[in-house]
C-alpha cells in the first residue's frame, strides 16, 4: 500500500522551530536552560571539564552548510553555580567542530579546515592548551591525526557522514568515532598511516601515536559511549541507508560490524547490532556512571537521537560475552546533539533546536539536567593534589574523577606512586570499577615495566579480562609477553575473558598461537551451513524487478523433490511490493505442460499480505501494473515462500513474473526459485540486529587468525575438529599460496561436503576490495550485495575461475545449481555460470527514495517553478489539513504566509521531518478529568480557550477545565507526503510555499 495514500488523512505541517521546553521528562530531574543560541548557537558537540565548565562546539555550517569562518569553540563557565552560565569565552575559532574532550589544562578537539574563500582541506584531530587559564587557547591547535577524514566527500557535500565523536576510556586511549566517509592516509604525530573504506572506531594515544582501528563496518556513527569497563556503546545512524533505522551495537574490539557490503547477505561473518530500533538519526552518546545520579539512571549507556528528539537509556543485560538491551525514553529534548557529564552530576545537553542542515545563529541551546534535590560539590583543582590523593580518587564512585585523576597522574609521570596504584588493583575489597581504574593507570604509567605485576594478577578471576587487556593494550609493548597465561585465559569459563584472550594473541602476534586460536574458531552450528546446505541448491535470482518490467523464468529442475518460489525486495525497503507469478508451468521430459496451480502447495508464507491463486495479494483479481490481466497465476509480495512437491516426472519449470497492480511506483522485488527454503521465510537482510554472542568468540578468533597471518596452520587444521573456523580465516587471506592449497585438497579430496565447503571458500577469494583512494563514495544508499563494494580480481582468480569451469563441465544438475549459487552469491561473474552483472542506467530518483540529506543538497540545485508547484499542491496530501488562502476551511495550521516566517530550507524541513519543528500554536491540552485534546489554539483568555482539530471541528474548553495546555512534543502529520515527487516538483511545490507572504 502507498505511503502516501494512508498518510493523506493524518497531516499537520509542522512550521516553526521548537523551544527549549521539556516535555514529558522524568518528574525526580531538573531540566533548565543553561545557556542560549545569544552564545552557543548551532551547538554540534560540547564536552564538559570535571569541575563544571562547558565547551561548546558552535557549527553554523550544520551537516551540509559551505563557508569559513563558521565554527567556534565557546567556554560557559556558571561561576556562582546557580544552574545559569554567566561567564563565556570564545576559546578558539575552528571549523566544523565535531568531537571534543575536555582533560585538565586541555582540550581535543575534533574539526576541519577551511581557509578564507577556499574548499576544505582536511580534517584532523589536534589538541589546544589553556595553561594560563584565561578562558582562550593559548595557540594553533597542535595535530594529533591529520587527514581523519576525505576531503573531497567533505567539499562535495558537507560534514554530515564525516568524522564526528570523540571519547576517552579509562584505558586512557582517545575513541574516535568515525563516519563512513572513512578516511584515506590518515596520519599520527608517529608517521603511522592508516586508510579506511568506511566507517567505525578508530583510537589513538592523547599524543597522537600509535593510531589503528578498533571496529569496522559501521555507518554513520556519531559518537561513542564508554563505560568503566571499556564496554563500547554506539547509536548507529543508518537511517537513510538499506533498512533506514538506527542500531544500537556493543563494540567489541577488532569486530567487523559488515556495513554496508556484509551486513545484509553475510551476517554469518558480522558481530550483529544488539537492536534495530527504526527510524532515527544516532548523535551523541554517554555512559553514566555518577554517584549523585538515581539507581535508575546510573550505570547505563544514554544514547542521544536527533531525529526522535530524545536521550534514550538502554537496560543492558548480560549475554556471554555481550548484552541483550531494551530501550526507554528517557529525557525529551529538541534533536539532542551531544550529551556529557561533570564530576558533581550536573549532565548537559547539546540541543541543536531547528538549526536546520546549514546552522542557523538563532537556533540551539545547552541544557542543565541535575536530579531533584541535588546538591553542589566542588571538584578539586586536582593540579594542588598530592600523588597519595589522587591515587584515592581512583577508589571514587564517579567515573569522571577515576579517569581526571587517573591523567593527571600520567601527566605527572608519577611512577613513586605505582606501588599504591597497584595495590588498589590487588585489592579484591576495592569496586570492581576501581581496579579495572589502577589497572590502566598502572599500565600507562609504566608501560612494559608494568607487564610482570599485571601478568601476576591475571590467575585473578575477577579482574583478568582487564589485565589480559591491559598486558596486550600497546603494540610496541607486546614482545616479551609469555603466551601461556592467555592460553589459560582462553579456557576460562568466563567468555568475557576468553574473547580478551583471543583479541589480545592477536595483538602479541606470535604464530604459534594460532593451533589455541584454531581451537576455538568454530562457528556456532547455525553458522556452519547458512551458505551451503540451506541455500545447496539455489536454481535462480532475478535481478530488482521494477515498473513495467516482466522476467521469464526457464530452469531445470530435473530429480527436484521441492520447489520454493521466493520473492524478496529489491532492497530498498518499500512496502508497495505487489508481485506476480504468472502462467507457472512444469513440464515433463516429453514436453507435456502442466499448470503448476494444478498442484497443491505444502506451504505458503508471506508478511502483511495474502498468497492467492488467480488473485492479487490484497484479493482483487490479478493484473500487472499496466493492466494486463492474469488467467493463471500466482499474487503475493516480498517478502514470502510458496513451497512445492514436486512430482518426479518433472524436469523444468517455466514462468513469467513481475510487478502487479497496486505496487507502488518506486516498488521493487526479486524473484528466486530453489529446493530449500531460505532462512528468513525468504528475507535477504540476515539477522544484522538480533544478538548472537555465541558468534563473537570464534569471529575475534578468526580475525586473531588473519592478523598472525597463520595460513600455514588453518591449511592443516582443514582435516580437524577446527574445519569450519579454519576455512572462514582462510576466506579472509587473499594469498596465492592459499588458493593453490585449497585447489589441491579440493582435487585430492572424496568428501563431498567437504569439497563443497572449499568451493565456497574459493568462491569468496575469488575477488577482493579495490584499494581505496578516496576519490569515489558509495552515497546514502550504497550497494549492499557485498561481500566487496568494488570488487577485483587478482593474482590467484585465474586458478578459481578454471577449478569452477572444470567442475561445471561434469556436473549434476544440483551441482549445477550449487556452483551457480556460489558464482552469484559471490558475484563472480563468470560466463555461462550464473549472471553476469550488467551496468544499470540511473533513472530519476523520488523523493521517498533519497535522504533528507539528498533531498537538501539536491534543493540547493534545483530551481523551483511557483505556477508549477501552486498546480502540484492542489494535488497533495497537504490539502487535506491545511489551508492556503484566506477562503479555505481551517483545518490544521495555516500556510497562507508560510513563505514570510521560513525559509526555503526551513520549509523543506518541515515537510520531510515533521516532528523536527512543530508549530508555536500545534498543542497538547491535558483536562483535570484526565482526557487530552490536540490541535490549534484558534484563542486564549482567562475564561477559555479554543482549539480546533485536523478535521476542523473546534471545540471551546473553559480554563476551569484545563489542567495544562503546552506546545505539542509531536505532529500527527508523517514524514512520507511527498515521496512520490521527483526532486524538480519538489523544489516547485517549496517554492510556491516559500511565496507564500
Amino acid at each position: 500500500m502507498s505511503k502516501l495514500k494512508t498518510r493523506i488523512i493524518s497531516t499537520a505541517l509542522a512550521l516553526t522551530a521548537t523551544s527549549a521546553t521539556s516535555i514529558a521528562n522524568p518528574s525526580d530531574l531538573k531540566v533548565t536552560e543553561f545557556a542560549g543560541s545569544d552564545v552557543a548557537p548551532s551547538p554540534a558537540c560540547l564536552s564538559v571539564a570535571a569541575n563544571g565548565d562547558v565547551y561548546v562546539g558552535v557549527d553554523l555550517l550544520g551537516s551540509l552548510g559551505k563557508g569559513s569562518g563558521k565554527g567556534r569553540i565557546v567556554k560557559l563557565v556558571d561561576t556562582d553555580n546557580d544552574g545559569k552560565a554567566d561567564k563565556h569565552t570564545v576559546f578558539a575559532k575552528v571549523d566544523n567542530p565535531r568531537g571534543l574532550i575536555s582533560m585538565g589544562d586541555k582540550l581535543y578537539v575534533l574539526h576541519t579546515v577551511i581557509p578564507d574563500g577556499q574548499k576544505l582541506t582536511g580534517m584532523h584531530l589536534s589538541v589546544l592548551t589553556d595553561a594560563d587559564h584565561d578562558g582562550v587557547a593559548d595557540g594553533e591547535p597542535k595535530r594529533l591525526i591529520e587527514n581523519i577524514s576525505v576531503p573531497k566527500h567533505n567539499q562535495d557535500r558537507g560534514a554530515d557522514h564525516t568524522t564526528n565523536g570523540i571519547r576517552m576510556g579509562i584505558d586512557g586511549w582517545i575513541y574516535i568515532a568515525v563516519g563512513d566517509f572513512g578516511f584515506v592516509d590518515a596520519v599520527g604525530t608517529d608517521g603511522k598511516k592508516l586508510t579506511m573504506l568506511g566507517g567505525g572506531i578508530l583510537r589513538v594515544r592523547p599524543d597522537g601515536s600509535n593510531m589503528e582501528v578498533y571496529t569496522h563496518g559501521l555507518r554513520n556513527i556519531y559518537d561513542v559511549a564508554i563505560d568503566p569497563f571499556m564496554n563500547m556503546y554506539t547509536r548507529g545512524n543508518t537511517n537513510d541507508g538499506g533498512g533506514w533505522n538506527v542500531r544500537f551495537i556493543h563494540q567489541i574490539q577488532s569486530g567487523e560490524y559488515g556495513y554496508p557490503v556484509l551486513f545484509k547477505h553475510f551476517t554469518s561473518e558480522i558481530i550483529p547490532a544488539l537492536a534495530d530500533l527504526g527510524g532515527g538519526s544516532g548523535t551523541g552518546a554517554l555512559f553514566m556512571d555518577e554517584p549523585t545520579w538515581p539507581d535508575k539512571y546510573n550505570k547505563v549507556p544514554m544514547m542521544a537521537d536527533w531525529g526522535r528528539n530524545e536521550i534514550y537509556i538502554h537496560r543492558l543485560t548480560q549475554d556471554g560475552p555481550s548484552f541483550t538491551q531494551k530501550q526507554e525514553d528517557f529525557i525529551n529534548t529538541s534533536q539532542p546533539a551531544d550529551v556529557d557529564v561533570d564530576g558533581s552530576g550536573r549532565m548537559f545537553i547539546a540541543a541543536w533546536a531547528g538549526a536546520g542542515y546549514k546552522g542557523n545563529p538563532k537556533r540551539g541551546y545547552i541544557q542543565l539536567v541535575t536530579p531533584q534535590n541535588w546538591q553542589y560539590k566542588a571538584f578539586p583543582e586536582l593540579t594542588k593534589l598530592s600523588d597519595e590523593a589522587l591515587v584515592k580518587g581512583l577508589r571514587s564512585d564517579s567515573a569522571t574523577t577515576r579517569l581526571n585523576v587517573q591523567q593527571e597522574l600520567i601527566k605527572r609521570d608519577s611512577k613513586k606512586a605505582a606501588g599504591e596504584i597497584i595495590a588498589i588493583a590487588q585489592d579484591t575489597k576495592a569496586s570492581k570499577e576501581s581496579r579495572v581504574a589502577a589497572i590502566f593507570t598502572y599500565k600507562q604509567l609504566l608501560g612494559k615495566d608494568a607487564n610482570k605485576a599485571l601478568l601476576d594478577l591475571a590467575d585473578d578471576t575477577d579482574v583478568q579480562e582487564w589485565t589480559i587487556r591491559a598486558l596486550a593494550d600497546r603494540l610496541d609493548q607486546v614482545a616479551d609477553l609469555p603466551l601461556e597465561p592467555f592460553y589459560e585465559a582462553l579456557k576460562s569459563s568466563n567468555p568475557r575473558v576468553q574473547v580478551a584472550a583471543a583479541v589480545a594473541l592477536g595483538r602479541i602476534g606470535k604464530k604459534e598461537a594460532a593451533p589455541a586460536l584454531l581451537a576455538v574458531a568454530k562457528p556456532p552450528a547455525s553458522e556452519k551451513d547458512d551458505e551451503g546446505t540451506k541455500t545447496a541448491t539455489a536454481f535462480f535470482t532475478s535481478e530488482k524487478v521494477t515498473g513495467k518490467k516482466v522476467i521469464d523464468i526457464d530452469i531445470d529442475i530435473t530429480r527436484t523433490k521441492q520447489l520454493c518460489l521466493i520473492v524478496e525486495d529489491g532492497g530498498d525497503g518499500n512496502g508497495g511490493d505487489h508481485a506476480a507469478w504468472i502462467d507457472p508451468t512444469l513440464i515433463t521430459e516429453s514436453g507435456k505442460k502442466v499448470p503448476l496451480n494444478k498442484l497443491k502447495w505444502k506451504s505458503a508464507t508471506q508478511g502483511w499480505g495474502k498468497t492467492l491463486k488467480g488473485k492479487d495479494t490484497t484479493g482483487k483479481p490479478l493484473q500487472l501494473v499496466d493492466g494486463t490481466k492474469v488467467k493463471d497465476g500466482i499474487g503475493t509480495h516480498s517478502k514470502s515462500v510458496i513451497t512445492y512437491k514436486i512430482p518426479p516426472q518433472y524436469v523444468r519449470f517455466q514462468a513469467k513474473a513481475g510487478l502487479s497492480s497496486g505496487a507502488n511506483e518506486s516498488a521493487s522485488v526479486k524473484f528466486a526459485l530453489s529446493a530449500t527454503p531460505p532462512s528468513g521465510s525468504g528475507s535477504p537482510e540476515g539477522p544484522h540486529a538480533t544478538p548472537n554472542s555465541p558468534v563473537i568468540l570464534p569471529h575475534v578468533a578468526v580475525h586473531a587468525l588473519v592478523n598472525l597471518g597463520a595460513k600455514e596452520d588453518c591449511l592443516d587444521a582443514i582435516d580437524s575438529e577446527s574445519q569450519d573456523g579454519a576455512l572462514w580465516a582462510l576466506h579472509l587471506m587473499h594469498d596465492e599460496t592459499v588458493v593453490n592449497a585449497l585447489i589441491s585438497k579440493f582435487k585430492g579430496s572424496s568428501d563431498a561436503k567437504l569439497k563443497n565447503k572449499i568451493l565456497r571458500t574459493l568462491a569468496r577469494l575469488y575477488t577482493k576490495e579495490a584499494p581505496y583512494d578516496g576519490s569515489w563514495w558509495w552515497k546514502t544508499q550504497p550497494d549492499t550485495r557485498g561481500p566487496y563494494y568494488v570488487p577485483v580480481t587478482w593474482e590467484a582468480s585465474l586458478q578459481i575461475e578454471e577449478l569452477f569451469r572444470t567442475e561445471w563441465e561434469s556436473a549434476t544438475p544440483d551441482h549445477k545449481g550449487y556452483l551457480t549459487f556460489l558464482a552469484n552469491k559471490y558475484r563472480m561473474n563468470l560466463q555461462g555460470i550464473g549472471k553476469v552483472e550488467d551496468k544499470v542506467a540511473s533513472k530519476e530518483k523520488k523523493i521517498g527514495d533519497m535522504s533528507i540529506e539528498d533531498v537538501m543538497l539536491g534543493l540547493d540545485k534545483a530551481k523551483g517553478n511557483v505556477a508549477k508547484g501552486k498546480k502540484l499542491m492542489s494535488s497533495q496530501a497537504c490539502i487535506a489539513c491545511h489551508s492556503i488562502s484566506a477562503n479555505d476551511r481551517k483545518l490544521g495550521p495555516d500556510l497562507n504566509a508560510i513563505g514570510g516566517h521560513l525559509d526555503r530550507e526551513a520549509i523543506a524541513e518541515a515537510i520531510l521531518k515533521p516532528d523536527a519543528t512543530i508549530a508555536d500554536a500545534w498543542v497538547d491540552v491535558v483536562k483535570t478529568d484526565g482526557s487530552s485534546m490536540q490541535g490549534t489554539l484558534v484563542s486564549k483568555d482567562d475564561k477559555e480557550l479554543v482549539v480546533r482539530n485536523i478535521a476542523g471541528i473546534s471545540t471551546t474548553v473553559p480554563m476551569s477545565e484545563v489542567k495544562s495546555v503546552g506546545k505539542s512534543a509531536s505532529t500527527i502529520m508523517g514524514p512520507h507526503l511527498l515521496d512520490a515527487l521527483t526532486m524538480k516538483e519538489f523544489a516547485d511545490v517549496i517554492e510556491y510555499l516559500h511565496s507564500l507572504k
